[in-house]
């Protein structure tokens, strides 16, 4: 059974969500059942461009900083890092942790933002669309990887979260040539669930605090969703996650692909939900971009 945690967070207050997020994560069973002390992690947030954190585009810094500390805490070295869509390279990673408000969270050797900007090719023997892929090379300097993505709708996706967030493993202006590459909703969709699987994240984290609804995952409205949701299973996440916005598992192609290849069951009856109860979450239903369903 896989494990979603749900906790009400109301605001971007430091300790509040500190209190929140050691919560969940003893919920989870705590980081001895998935760390070792002296490893280091990556903090794998979704930082898509430049934007204020009021903005709701990227993970909320507060929320980086208190998951950082908990796990520096615990005992482990911490590397904050993501992939944008455009050049991946130290001029312009300086200027998103910047503006999106990263550029405070270094603490000495403990944590760091990432300035590794080179990647490698490997083999994917269980990808279903990508047998190879080039990923960044920050994956060969941690041990381990949480995905800590933001609470938003997708223009492409419907819905872009602990699954997709990994697709920042992807450098750069390749993330370009990879939507060339398969314009249809079906591959690109079963291309991203590849990807993650790749990166096994073994912890994932969601920033709902505060949300995106519409035009995501950046021209839309933010929405006070006032949730974190945290699982061991980056799969399991996204399938409460949509249901929470009031969204079908089943119209959400990465959900989908993730039912189809046997990494959630239909029903979510292999999902042992903790802390809150979704039938307890009073939260709007988002409004949902309208998908181009092509080879759906």
């Amino acid at each position: 059974m896989a494990k979603v945690v749900l906790s009400d967070c109301y605001e971007y207050d430091y300790n509040l969500v500190k209190e929140k997020l050691i919560y969940s994560v003893e919920e989870l069973g705590g980081f001895e059942s998935y760390l070792n002390k002296d490893e280091t992690v990556l903090l794998k947030v979704n930082l898509l461009m430049k934007k204020k954190p009021e903005d709701a585009v990227t993970t909320h810094p507060i929320f980086v900083k208190a998951l950082a500390d908990i796990l520096v805490e615990y005992g482990v070295k911490v590397i904050i890092g993501d992939s944008p869509g455009g050049p991946f390279n130290e001029r312009a990673l300086k200027s998103i942790y910047e503006v999106c408000g990263y550029k405070d969270l270094e603490n000495g050797d403990t944590v760091k933002l990432n300035d590794n900007y080179e990647s490698f090719e490997a083999k994917h023997p269980q990808g279903m669309i990508l047998k190879n892929i080039t990923v960044m090379d920050l994956l060969n300097n941690v041990d381990k990887v949480i995905s800590v993505s933001k609470l938003k709708t997708h223009g492409m996706m419907g819905f872009t979260g602990a699954v997709k967030n990994m697709f920042g493993i992807i450098p750069g202006i390749l993330k370009a040539e990879y939507h060339f590459k398969m314009p249809e909703v079906k591959d690109f969709s079963q291309m991203l669930v590849d990807v993650c699987l790749y990166s096994k994240p073994v912890l994932s984290f969601m920033d709902g605090i505060v949300g995106m609804e519409g035009a995501g995952p950046s021209g839309g409205e933010p929405v006070n969703s006032k949730i974190i949701i945290a699982s061991d299973s980056p799969y399991h996440l996204d399938y409460v996650a949509v249901n929470i916005i009031g969204a079908s598992p089943e119209s959400i192609p990465t959900v989908k692909r993730t039912i189809e290849r046997g990494l959630v069951k239909a029903l979510g009856e292999d999902i042992d939900i903790k802390g809150r109860k979704l039938s307890e979450i009073s939260m709007k239903k988002f409004d949902m971009p309208e998908i181009e369903i092509l080879g759906y």
